[in-house]
């Protein structure tokens, strides 16, 4: 999760902070929500009833008042139709409680969730008609009950709506509709909960009956308790109402209110108490079996019933929290059983789920696994279900790829609710598997932050400062602070979940601030036994004024030791920084590290017993594991269709500091224990093969494409007792295994722009394909900015060094890494990270191992067109051709025989690197012990030549295709991985 700081113009807020005389908190606070002008200030601080406007703005009041004053002078019967959340409960009290207390003959009616459904019944009109009912006055439903209200008109009753949801294109045929998000309404203000409508109803009565608005305001402690609950905007007209509201429910007479209260041990009520602690339990009632039970309460005037009732609703809570904990854990379980987590939309079902719970499982399930999900409850052949949505993920516009799956489909973003044939729950999950790709599900968590903040800040003054911008709520949320580094008295990790925790954040003056968190993202066994005198800790939460004193509301925190070890890798830092050539193994205490690689193997430390030949699919990370895992039992040949990919297999496996790992072709013709060589040097090792104990052709199936004979060759000597590994998926007649893992990317397309060296994020890897632009950029980099949390990694460290650098990005020590791409997911290490890559690679799998991992890694692809023609020609400067070589041999051989130290010396006078020179005179006979002696030139003898041919045509037909695709290609590539002009049959 990343903590973003929100931008405020600092002169406005000195300009704001005067103008209306509060300080720069207040007056930041105000501007990050949007509000400069000081007259839109001092309102929004100190909302009054003027700010009310009329309610006959609304379209079709005058109707509804004409129709229930028609009503009330010839007692027609009226009856309120509500919904059966909080909202739809208060809103039928405010509706119901006005009317009966003004001489209306008027009943209500609530519908049970699981027996009647959402809205008006056809059954229902039917049943009221009969009883000789006038008027329906709904409210919080209605704008879509087309059926029922056509119903009522052919029955001769009439219909008021009063609702806030999206209306269709087409309203229903009502007497009256009053909804502020009608088409053709001019209202200004749209954001009003169904009782906030309500209540602009009875305003509306109220002003022509010339009753004082101060009766119809005695109801605004219900109206601020649904208008909380049902999370609009706490904007305009709602922020009075609220703000109101709140202060006459702290000084409420309606006993049913006054005994919940004390019976939930709330004193003065907050926002956030009626979100997290009363509304769950008023909303039990309508979840579990009727909300009557909740409407009765809030309007009862008698004390015994009121304290039945209360019994009765923390009973129905009760109830309720142990069938969603029992449906919890039967979904995980089937989730985690069935593999059901690797789908980017996560699907749950079970028989006879209860359908009053489900939408709060899902909710669950989206915190557990950052996806979107699905829970849907079977019965009689008939799922219905709720689906919840991360937070920038529109549900809705992903299920409608395949919206004829469903039988029913309705809501908004973030949440709906649907129904479909039981057989259509296969189908479902294919499409989803089909049509639904993890980047359309995959969004950064972000926690923006309003101010940064010590403990020692934090008194009695900055909390009114805080409480000055109450009530919070949706559209104006309650502040986040990030207090840094900051001293642990206390932590504590509580609950069942093991995701929650209590802290004491210690401050210079005393005034210790305690917090809280509950649900958060964090490896609890990462955290259990730690010693707080040796942790610092970086939190960002809300801060609010407890009984006791200051209260953190914690929403993340990131933990930082501060030990002995700490002190170590600061000196290691530092003494790398100034000269890292000087540093010596015995200074520095590393046969304590574990390396990362030991993590990996238990995935595939049982792929050694393996039929063969045989087929291993990998992530890059577990190919890399597996190879260290045969290393460990035993000698290994690895064989590689070209010198680049032998390279980058080597230099992966170099990371982990292997004991006699050995590059082995044209230029390094040494052999160690473990050999990694391409194709075409692989010819030497064909008679003493029964050596190895373990023969692997890693991704061979690309040579078929470039050498036919070699490929056959190959296959003929090695592949009866091989072991085939790749990354990518293409046809075999081989048994294949897979090994999967994490995958959590994506890529930005920053191809032909600026090399930005700017750090916005928290860890930031520059990535290079070549060892020496990785060190000549570090000097540069380290010259020009701070490098007190900068190293730079290559194959060409010490040991020593690549294990310690390795730990110190696991552990966090680092910020920035200058680095070569072939370091086996390296970069993933930090957890989250930003990757840029600076050049061109050699190999397209030095794209996937910039990727590959465990962490959360953003590739930004940040090379040029000249950066592609370089690594070309730096690939023909290795691969010389025939003529290039013939040229400086027939040259050469004009000085020779000398002494190699001569012969070195005039080596460097030519372009064609020495190593590849030096290889063509060992094939050409050239060299005898230290002398070198002229040559003829016969191509046919020349090993690099013929590696030449595989490596150009490898670059041009795989690692140049880059240039030419697009992100999402590319993107498609790593992931999938699917060659379709490959194939493997042996």
């Amino acid at each position: 999760m990343r903590w973003e700081l929100k931008e405020v113009d600092e002169s406005l807020v000195d300009e704001l902070a005067k103008s209306i005389d509060v300080n720069r908190l207040v007056a930041k606070l105000l501007i990050l929500r949007g509000i400069t002008d000081p007259v839109e200030a001092k309102r929004f601080l100190n909302p009054t009833r003027q700010i009310l406007r009329s309610p006959f703005l609304l379209k079709d009041m005058d109707k509804a008042v004409d129709i229930l004053l028609h009503a009330l002078e010839n007692g027609e019967k009226v009856i309120v139709h509500g919904d059966y959340d909080v909202d739809g409960i208060t809103g039928t009290a405010v509706l119901y409680t006005f009317l009966s207390e003004n001489g209306w003959d008027v009943d209500y009616y609530i519908p049970k969730r699981v027996d009647n459904g959402y809205g008006i019944q056809t059954q229902f009109v039917e049943e009221v008609a009969q009883k000789g009912v006038g008027v329906i006055l709904t409210v919080d439903c209605g704008i879509t009950a087309f059926e029922a209200i056509e119903k009522a008109k052919e029955l001769g009753v009439k219909v008021v709506v009063t609702d806030h949801h999206q209306p269709k294109e087409t309203l229903p045929n009502a007497d009256a509709i009053i909804n502020p998000k009608r088409q053709n309404d001019e209202y200004p203000f749209k954001e009003f909960a169904g009782v906030g409508v309500a209540y602009k109803l009875i305003s509306a009565l109220a002003e022509k009956m010339n009753i004082p608005y101060s009766v119809v305001d005695e109801l605004l402690d219900l109206v601020a308790l649904g208008t909380v609950a049902d999370m609009v905007e706490l904007k305009d007209e709602n922020r009075y109402i609220v703000k109101e509201g709140l202060r006459r429910l702290n000084n409420t007479a309606k006993l049913g209110i006054i005994r919940l209260l004390q019976k939930l041990g709330i004193g003065m009520v907050s926002s956030r108490d009626i979100g997290y602690r009363i509304a769950p339990k008023l909303n039990a009632a309508g979840r579990l079996d009727s909300p009557d039970d909740a409407f009765k309460l809030i309007v009862t005037k008698d004390e015994a019933s009121a304290t039945e009732l209360v019994e009765i609703l923390l009973g129905y809570n009760t109830t309720r929290q142990g069938i969603e904990a029992k449906i919890y854990n039967e979904a995980v379980q089937m989730i985690e059983a069935n593999g059901l987590n690797e789908l980017p939309i996560i699907v749950a079902y079970g028989y006879g789920w209860h359908l009053g719970v489900i939408g709060i499982v899902a909710t669950r399930l989206v915190h557990l696994y950052n996806k979107p999900v699905m829970v849907i409850s079977i019965e009689d052949g008939v799922g219905r279900g709720s689906a919840r949505s991360v937070n920038g993920v529109n549900i809705i516009e992903l299920l409608e790829r395949f919206r004829d799956i469903f039988e029913d489909f309705g809501g908004h973003t973030m949440a709906l609710g649907f129904s479909l044939r039981e057989e259509k729950i296969p189908e479902l999950l294919k499409e989803i598997r089909e049509k639904i790709k993890e980047e359309d599900v995959r969004i950064e968590q972000v926690i923006s932050v309003d101010e940064i903040i010590s403990v020692d800040e934090i008194s009695e003054e900055f909390l009114r400062s805080v409480e000055l911008l109450e009530p919070y709520g949706h559209g104006n949320p309650e502040p986040v602070f990030l207090i840094q580094n900051s001293m642990v008295e206390r932590f504590k990790i509580f609950g069942e979940s093991g995701y929650n925790i209590r802290l004491t954040l210690k401050s210079n003056n005393g005034n210790n601030v305690e917090g809280v968190g509950f649900g958060l993202r964090f490896s609890p066994n990462e955290l259990y036994g730690v010693q707080t005198q040796f942790i610092r800790l970086d939190v960002v939460g809300n801060l609010r004024n407890g009984e006791s004193g200051p209260q953190l509301n914690v929403l993340d925190f990131k933990l930082h030791h501060v030990n002995d070890d700490d002190i170590v890798d600061r000196a290691f830092l530092h003494s790398f920084a100034i000269n890292w050539k000087t540093q010596k193994e015995e200074e520095y205490d590393h046969k304590h590290i574990e390396d990362d690689i030991l993590l990996r193997l238990e995935k595939v430390s049982e792929l050694y017993k393996m039929t063969k030949p045989s087929v291993v699919r990998l992530k890059m990370q577990y190919r890399n594991a597996f190879f260290y895992d045969l290393m460990r039992r035993g000698r290994v040949l690895i064989i590689n269709p070209s010198s680049t990919e032998a390279m980058h297999v080597y230099e992966s496996l170099q990371r982990h500091n292997i004991q006699g790992l050995t590059l082995s072709n044209s230029i390094n013709r040494q052999e160690g224990k473990h050999i990694v060589t391409n194709a075409v040097y692989a010819d030497k090792f064909i008679e003493n093969e029964s050596s190895f104990d373990f023969v692997i052709l890693n991704e061979i199936q690309f040579l078929k494409n470039f050498d036919e004979n070699l490929y056959e060759r190959i296959l003929y000597k090695f592949g009866k007792r091989a072991i085939y590994t790749t990354v990518f998926n293409f046809e075999t007649n081989l048994p294949v295994y897979e090994v999967e893992g994490r995958s959590d990317f994506s890529i930005e397309d920053k191809r032909n722009q600026p090399k930005s060296l700017n750090n916005t994020s928290s860890s930031l890897v520059y990535l290079f394909s070549s060892h020496n632009s990785v060190e000549v950029f570090f000097n540069n980099y380290v010259k020009k900015m701070s490098a007190r949390d900068t190293v730079f990694y290559s194959s060409q460290l010490a040991p020593f060094q690549r294990l310690i650098i390795s730990n110190l990005v696991r552990k966090r020590k680092i910020r920035r890494l200058v680095s070569s791409t072939n370091n086996d997911g390296l970069p993933s290490l930090f957890g989250r990270v930003e990757v840029r890559l600076f050049d061109f690679p050699y190999t397209f799998s030095e794209i996937i191992d910039s990727v590959s991992g465990d962490g959360n890694v953003l590739l930004q692809l940040n090379y040029s067109s000249q950066d592609v023609a370089k690594r070309y020609e730096a690939l023909k400067k290795l691969f010389p051709t025939s003529e290039e070589l013939e040229k400086t041999i027939e040259e050469l051989n004009i000085y020779l025989p000398m002494k190699k130290d001569e012969f070195e010396l005039i080596l460097s006078n030519y372009s064609i690197p020495k190593g590849v020179i030096k290889s063509v005179y060992k094939d050409l006979g050239g060299i005898d012990e230290n002398i070198i002696q002229p040559v003829q030139f016969q191509p046919k003898l020349i090993t690099r030549l013929k590696e030449r041919e595989i490596e150009l045509n490898y670059f041009e037909k795989y690692t140049l295709q880059l240039e030419a695709l697009s992100m999402k290609e590319i993107y498609r590539l790593i992931e999938e991985r699917y060659l379709h002009d490959t194939e493997l049959f042996v």
